[in-house]
């Protein structure tokens, strides 16, 4: 017995000290995973040092958040809303399918946050800017019922499914991460439009910053919208070359709003790419929520093509039974995305 628990201890250090493999589906290399983080100092340190995007062993993506801070240690940012806004560093670590991962009792089976670094200064939006070193973005807006984890380690995956090459960015707002806050969260949502607002005009003004991509996600959807709008209104439309790519997958938009909003956004709707699917039933509830009022998400195609946006059907594609998140799991709606990433400056 002692014999047994020394080899499972050995397996377990070797685990923790790089011997770990990468999962096939991270897009990562098959190097080392670097050694998990278990202080709350440590991962603050990894988080400002690591090279943003992906590299050997994980994934550093800018963040910022209207969540409430929970302090240096897990889970980082809560459901709450925050004061100010935050800008942040984070590291992710991938998840590993080999035997010694799982051996290792902290080994996790997906990604996973390691450590987050937040920025310094008064302006949290130009602060993230100049983090992004001159390369191309992508902004990344989450819908509703999504925790701070769920939302970080998704895109994560996501980003390593496209093989993104230049600087991710998650933004953050205070979903309550319960099926039944519908109502919450869409007002959530909403206040966190002028933060988002704040950080892509900090982006557009950064002549550093290559361009700009949105991929936004159900609720994020409304919330991204709201935010064009407004930067649109207020630039008078000088910073809309400065945007590439605006996905906006299974949006949950009252068809009739987005309609009007893409009428104030005539020099990004030919940029925009909609993801939609007539078996997404959480639209489905959504619009019940909403007094049967259609959701862009579960809107025909035909309808939608006449506003000049690109549109991708995804009904005959499935993912569990809700059908609400399809452009995460499956291959051929990454590949729509990093084709629309790839084609933003035609």
């Amino acid at each position: 017995m002692r014999a047994a628990s020394l080899f499972a201890l050995v397996l377990s250090a070797l685990a923790l000290t790089g011997c770990v493999g990468i999962d096939d589906d991270t897009g990562a290399t098959d190097a080392p995973l670097k050694p998990v983080l278990t202080t709350a100092a440590a991962p603050d340190r990894a988080a400002a040092t690591t090279p943003l995007g992906i590299w050997r062993g994980g994934i550093t993506m800018l963040m910022m958040t209207t969540r409430k801070s929970t302090g240096d240690a897990e889970p980082w940012f809560d459901t709450g809303r925050a004061s100010e806004p935050t800008a942040a560093r984070l590291v992710l670590y991938p998840p590993s399918n080999t035997l010694l991962a799982s051996v290792n009792p902290i080994a996790s089976s997906d990604w996973s946050v390691a450590g987050v670094s937040k920025l310094g200064g008064d302006q949290p939006a130009t602060a993230l800017a100049t983090q992004a070193e001159g390369r191309d973005v992508l902004v990344y807006v989450h819908g509703y019922n999504e925790t701070f984890d769920s939302a970080a380690t998704s895109y994560a995956k996501l980003v390593a499914g496209i093989k993104f090459s230049g600087v991710p960015i998650l933004f953050a707002w205070p979903s309550r991460a319960a099926f039944l806050d519908y109502m919450t969260d869409r007002d959530s949502a909403l206040w966190s439009r002028d933060a988002l607002e704040d950080t892509l005009t900090a982006l557009a003004k950064d002549p550093k910053v290559g361009r700009i991509n949105i991929l936004a996600h159900s609720m994020g959807g409304m919330v991204a919208l709201e935010a064009l709008r407004s930067l649109s209104d207020r630039s008078d439309g000088t910073l809309s070359g400065r945007f590439g790519a605006i996905i906006l997958a299974n949006p949950d938009v009252d068809v009739d709003l987005f309609k009007r909003q893409i009428k104030r956004l005539p020099l990004l709707s030919s940029k925009m790419t909609v993801i939609v699917s007539a078996n997404d039933r959480a639209l489905e509830l959504s619009t019940k929520l909403a007094g049967g009022v259609p959701r862009v998400g579960l809107s025909d195609r035909a309808e939608l093509d006449q506003t000049g946006v690109k549109v991708v059907d995804a009904t005959d594609y499935t993912s569990g039974i809700i059908n609400h998140d399809i452009f995460m799991s499956r291959v051929e709606l990454r590949a729509v995305i990093a084709r629309a990433l790839d084609n933003a400056d035609d």
